[in-house]
């Protein structure tokens, strides 16, 4: 069985119920390539370019700790990506790798499918399934500084990066919006608690008028633990 670790980023960015299943039994493998220890298993609605795609995204945001095995399908216009990992159980997913595969589900759905809908499934060593991830967001970034959009418009993701980069200067930074009026804005933050703002309170309810301004309606500004969690809200 070949397996993987993600490599968990300082910038860590809908979980679905799903059964468990075998790749062998549900993906109609009929070409595989391999680089290094690498191989990815594609059936034959998916392109070559779109199986070189998924390798090289694997090698470049995971890191690798042998051999690994990748299973891509497609039904209609949307794509299942399943990787085997050493993860037994679902229990074995702690926040942090969690948080990071939801958003390697949207960043591999742009990157690699040109932002069809995607479904990212690790597999534990019985290739049953022990995590799942859709694709949400699009993303742009700049300076090290990642905005992921959903229900808004790039414009207005470019307006929040463009205030991002002016505020921070660069990353790394991830910075999530969905929907307008109001915008529900989320910024990733090194704090794990309420109690650990302190003194940066006073920036983040600036960040919540400026963008206020910029965006043209009311927002709610959520501070992210490294696990994703919000650990405090500010609105305009």
């Amino acid at each position: 069985m070949r397996k993987l670790v993600f490599a968990l980023l300082a910038v860590a960015l809908l979980v679905i119920a799903a059964g468990c299943e075998s790749p062998k039994a549900n993906v109609k493998t009929e070409k595989t390539l391999t680089i290094d220890e690498v191989t990815v298993h594609y059936s034959g609605d998916v392109s070559l370019s779109q199986a070189k795609a998924i390798l090289n995204f694997v090698r470049d945001n995971f890191q690798i700790n042998g051999e690994t095995d990748v299973y891509v399908s497609k039904s209609g216009n949307a794509y299942t990506v399943k990787v085997t990992t050493p993860y037994e159980s679902s229990g074995d997913i702690d926040g942090k790798t969690a948080f990071y595969v939801k958003t390697m589900a949207s960043k591999m759905s742009q990157d690699v499918f040109n932002g069809a809908e995607l479904t990212l499934k690790l597999l534990n060593g019985d290739e049953k399934e022990v995590f799942s991830a859709e694709s949400k967001y699009a993303y742009i970034e700049s300076n090290g500084i990642t905005v992921w959009y959903a229900g808004v418009s790039e414009d207005d993701a470019q307006k929040v990066l463009d205030y991002a980069v002016s505020f921070a200067g660069s990353g790394p930074w991830d910075i999530f919006i969905d929907g307008s009026n109001p915008y529900t804005v989320s910024a990733m933050s090194s704090f794990k608690g309420r109690e650990e703002i302190g003194d940066a309170e006073s920036a983040y309810r600036k960040m919540v008028s400026d963008l206020s301004e910029r965006l043209g309606g009311k927002v709610i500004f959520r501070v992210l633990s490294p696990s994703g969690e919000e650990i405090a809200r500010f609105t305009s």
